[in-house]
């Protein structure tokens, strides 16, 4: 998959993804959503449902590199906004769960 930069003037600029990532709340529900986009600081997934804004959320995904490596960490929910019939979620990455997340062996 190509990673398409966007034009923009951000401090940390963000690139196009449509990649399946993996998320599990604070109370350990786990759903699956669409990355957006992504930057160095934080990501876009696209969701059904707006998740809550302050709650810190597991992540795991696969890179786009030739080894597919999978990443995880911990963000934070940011903002939600509607988007048609759906929601963009805005998380900023924090560093990394505990070993006790249940997603762990999911992907």
């Amino acid at each position: 998959m190509a990673v398409q930069l966007l034009n923009e003037k951000r401090e940390y600029p963000r690139m196009a993804s449509n990649r399946l990532v993996l998320v599990e709340d604070e109370a350990g529900k786990t759903k699956q959503l669409i990355a957006i986009n992504f930057s160095t600081n934080g990501m876009a997934l696209h969701s059904n449902a707006p998740l809550v804004l302050g709650e810190f959320i597991y992540l795991r995904f696969r890179s786009d590199d030739q080894e597919k490596k999978v990443i995880e960490m911990t963000a934070e929910v940011m903002q939600n906004f509607k988007e048609g019939n759906a929601y963009v979620v805005g998380v900023k990455f924090v560093g990394q769960l505990p070993l006790n997340s249940s997603i762990r062996a999911s992907l």
